[in-house]
């Protein structure tokens, strides 16, 4: 691990990407490890491990948080990893034409244009309506319709 840390100082130091890959490949394979680790403590903690309370309570924090910490290190240096390929994208192509698998370097497509641009504009008003009946027209209207209705009630 100390040669990967080396290797890792002199990538960072010397702005080589392939240097940090060694690294980011062997602390993944780590992360995996201690994940699967903690899990089987999880699982078999206080019974098949005999441990007590406070061994499987202070096991699985020491565990945890050192997943945690290099877990964090490893996206710090493989932001870094992906920022060096992209900067030596950019120096080998200074006229701006990337041509990258990632898709955050490419522009972005335009809108299409809307409806109205293209028709040219038009005032949409809905068509007048009548208004709706009064009530007692409305009642009448009703009656009307069913006359039966009211001498069964």
């Amino acid at each position: 691990m100390t040669l990967l840390n080396m290797l890792l100082l002199v990538g960072g130091v010397k702005r080589i990407p392939s240097l940090t890959l060694p690294w980011l490949c062997a602390n993944a394979v780590s992360m995996m490890i201690a994940m699967v680790f903690i899990g089987f403590t999880i699982l078999f903690g206080t019974t098949k491990l005999n441990l007590n309370y406070s061994e499987y309570v202070t096991s699985l924090t020491i565990m945890g948080m050192v997943t945690g910490i290099t877990l964090f290190c490893w996206i710090v240096v493989f932001t870094f990893r992906k920022n060096l390929i992209m900067e030596a994208q950019m120096e080998r192509f200074p006229s701006g034409t990337v041509y990258s698998q990632c898709p955050s370097s490419l522009m972005p497509n335009p809108p299409p244009p809307l409806y109205y641009e293209i028709e040219g504009y038009k005032e949409c008003k809905p068509p007048p309506e009548d208004s709706p009946p009064e009530y007692e027209e409305a009642v009448s209207m009703l009656f009307s319709e069913y006359p039966n209705s009211s001498e069964k009630g």
